[in-house]
C-alpha cells in the first residue's frame, strides 16, 4: 500500500509524526519534545460527625493553573528557538515584549486536521544543554506559559 506524504503512517495509535506546531503560519521545525500541561487543586470535603467514617464526602476543583508548554528543540544556526518564535532577542527573558500565540495541529491518517491555539504565551524559561560524551547536538530547553487554550475549526 503506498504512504501518502501528508498523512501520518496508518495506525491506530497517535504518532509524533502526526502533530505539527506552527507560528505565525508557519510549522516550526525540529521540535524533539513537547509536552503540554495543566493543573488544578481538588480541595476534598469533609463531613464532621463522630458517627462517619471519616472520608472525604466530596471534592471541589479549584481554579485551572500550570498552563505551560515544555519544549525541546535541536539548536539551529539559522533559525534558533526564540527566532523560530518570532524573539530574536531573548538572551535576557525580559527582553520578551508581548505574547505569542501557537498552534498545534493533528493530522489522522485519513488526512483530518485537529488544531489547538495556545493563546497568550510568554517564555517562563529558556536554556541550552550540550555534552561532549554523545552525540553533541545542542538542545534548547524552554518552558512557555499560556493563558488560554482553544480548539479551532477541524479542517
Amino acid at each position: 500500500m503506498p504512504i501518502n506524504e501528508y498523512n501520518p503512517p496508518e495506525t491506530l495509535a497517535r504518532t509524533s509524526h502526526s502533530i505539527t506546531i506552527i507560528f505565525n503560519g508557519k510549522p516550526i521545525g525540529m521540535i524533539n519534545s513537547w509536552a503540554p500541561n495543566q493543573t488544578r487543586q481538588i480541595t476534598p470535603i469533609y463531613e464532621i460527625n463522630v458517627e462517619t467514617s471519616g472520608l472525604p464526602t466530596e471534592n471541589i476543583p479549584g481554579n485551572v493553573q500550570g498552563l505551560t508548554l515544555t519544549i525541546q528543540r535541536y539548536d539551529l544556526w539559522l533559525s534558533r528557538l526564540e527566532k523560530a518564535f518570532g524573539s530574536t532577542d531573548l538572551y535576557m527573558l525580559s527582553n520578551q515584549k508581548s505574547p505569542f500565540v501557537i498552534q498545534e495541529q493533528w493530522t489522522s491518517p485519513s488526512g483530518a486536521l485537529e488544531c489547538w491555539q495556545y493563546e497568550g504565551c510568554w517564555f517562563s524559561s529558556i536554556g541550552r544543554a550540550f555534552r561532549s560524551d554523545d552525540t553533541r547536538l545542542v538542545n534548547v530547553n524552554a518552558t512557555i506559559t499560556y493563558t488560554f487554550k482553544t480548539r479551532l475549526s477541524t479542517i
